[in-house]
C-alpha cells in the first residue's frame, strides 16, 4: 500500500514540475512609481490634517484611484486596444490560467466576473505612505505589452482623478450657487430694512442725531450759566424792570425752554418722540445684520470663484517618478521556489497518509 501511494505522489511531483518548467506560461512584469500632487491643496492644510490624525488628500486620491484602476470601467478602457478579453482565453496562457467559454467550473468560465478577476492578478498596486507614491505593476505575457498597458493605465489615471475633482466641485458649485442666491437675498432684505427705518424715523443714522443734540445741550448750558451769572451781576446796579434787563430775563427763560426741550427728546419724555437711546439701539442691530449679511453674501462669492477655478482648472497631476520597465526575463513563474513548495506540499500530505496507513495496519495486526 505505501509502494503505491509512494508512487503516485512521485507521479504528481513529476507532473507538476512538468507544468512548472515546460507548460507553465511565463509571463513579465513592468513597474512604476508615480506621485499624485493635489496643486488646490495647501501644504498647511494638509500637515494639519496629518496632524489631527485625518487621511491628507493624496492618501485619499490615492485609494480612490487604485480602485478605479481595479474596475470594470478601466479593464473594458485597457481593453479596447489590448483586447485582454482575447487575450485571457487564448491558447497563449497555459491550459490552468486561460478562460473557456465551455467550462463546467465556475472559476474557469469566461465572463465579466472572472476576466476582471484575471486583471486584477495581473494588477498590482501598493501605497507606500510614508513617501506618498503608489506603485503598480502589471503582469502580461508579453514584455512589450505589460508596458505598454501600463502606461495606458497611468495616461488615463491622471484625466480620471481630475475628473472626479471637476465633478466634485461642480456639485459644491451648485451650492454655493444657491447659497449665493439666498445670501443675496437676505443682504438685500436687510438693506431695505435699515432703509425703511431711516425713512420711518428721518434719520440717517440715531447716534448722529444724539451727538448733534447733545452738542446743542451743552451750548445751551454754557450759554444760559452766561447769561444768568450777567443778569445777577446786573441786577445789582440795573433796575430788574428795565428794557435790557427783561430782554436779558427773556432771554434766559427761553434758553431754559430750549434746553428742556432737548433733553426732553434724550431722555424719551417727548410724547411726540420716541427715546433716541431706543432708536440708536434699533439701529445699530439693523446695521450689523446689514454688516453681517454682507459679509457673508462676500465670503460666499469669494467661495463660488474659488470653486469655479477648481473646475476650470487640471489640479491633480500624476507624477510618473519611474517610468514604466521593459523587462528583460519573466518573473512568474519562480521555477525553483514553485517546484520546492511543490515538493514540501506533496511531502508534507504523504508524511500523513503513511502515517495513517502505518497506524490502520498496525491496529489490524
Amino acid at each position: 500500500m505505501k509502494t503505491i501511494v509512494r508512487f503516485l505522489f512521485i507521479t504528481l511531483f513529476f507532473a507538476a514540475v512538468y507544468y512548472i518548467v515546460a507548460v507553465e506560461t511565463e509571463r513579465y512584469e513592468s513597474k512604476s512609481i508615480t506621485l499624485l500632487k493635489d496643486l488646490s491643496k495647501k501644504q498647511s492644510m494638509e500637515l494639519n490634517q496629518l496632524l489631527i490624525g485625518q487621511f491628507s488628500s493624496t492618501m485619499q486620491d490615492s485609494k480612490v484611484l487604485e480602485l478605479y484602476i481595479r474596475s470594470h470601467e478601466m479593464y473594458n478602457y485597457i481593453d479596447q486596444d489590448f483586447n485582454l478579453t482575447h487575450y485571457y482565453a487564448s491558447d497563449i496562457l497555459d491550459f490552468a490560467q486561460r478562460l473557456y467559454s465551455d467550462s463546467l467550473l465556475p472559476q474557469y468560465r469566461l465572463n465579466s466576473k472572472n476576466l476582471l478577476n484575471q486583471y486584477n492578478k495581473d494588477l498590482k498596486v501598493f501605497y507606500d505612505d510614508p513617501s506618498g507614491t503608489l506603485e503598480l505593476t502589471f503582469i502580461h505575457a508579453d514584455p512589450k505589452k505589460a508596458q505598454a498597458i501600463l502606461t495606458k493605465i497611468l495616461e488615463h489615471a491622471e484625466d480620471v482623478i481630475n475628473q472626479f475633482a471637476k465633478e466634485n466641485a461642480q456639485i459644491a458649485l451648485k451650492f454655493l450657487e444657491k447659497q449665493r442666491k439666498e445670501k443675496r437675498e437676505e443682504f438685500i432684505e436687510n438693506v431695505r430694512k435699515l432703509i425703511a427705518f431711516q425713512n420711518k424715523h428721518h434719520t440717517i443714522d440715531p447716534s448722529v442725531d444724539v451727538e448733534r443734540k447733545i452738542n446743542i445741550m451743552v451750548e445751551l448750558e454754557t450759554e444760559l450759566i452766561q447769561r444768568e451769572v450777567e443778569y445777577s451781576s446786573k441786577l445789582k446796579t440795573w433796575n430788574p424792570n428795565g428794557r435790557e434787563m427783561l430782554l436779558l430775563k427773556e432771554t434766559i427763560r427761553n434758553l431754559k425752554r430750549s434746553l428742556a426741550k432737548v433733553q426732553k427728546e434724550l431722555s424719551g419724555q417727548d410724547n411726540d418722540k420716541e427715546e433716541l437711546n431706543t432708536n440708536v439701539f434699533e439701529f445699530q442691530i439693523l446695521k450689523n445684520d446689514m454688516e453681517f449679511s454682507k459679509e457673508v453674501y462676500r465670503q460666499t462669492l469669494i467661495n463660488q470663484e474659488e470653486v469655479k477655478i477648481e473646475v476650470a482648472q487640471q489640479a491633480k497631476h500624476l507624477v510618473i517618478v519611474a517610468k514604466p520597465t521593459l523587462a528583460d526575463d519573466y518573473s512568474y513563474p519562480n521555477k525553483l521556489w514553485d517546484i520546492f513548495t511543490v515538493l514540501m506540499v506533496l511531502f508534507f500530505i504523504y508524511s500523513i497518509i503513511t502515517a495513517i496507513i502505518t497506524i490502520v495496519q498496525s491496529h489490524q495486526d
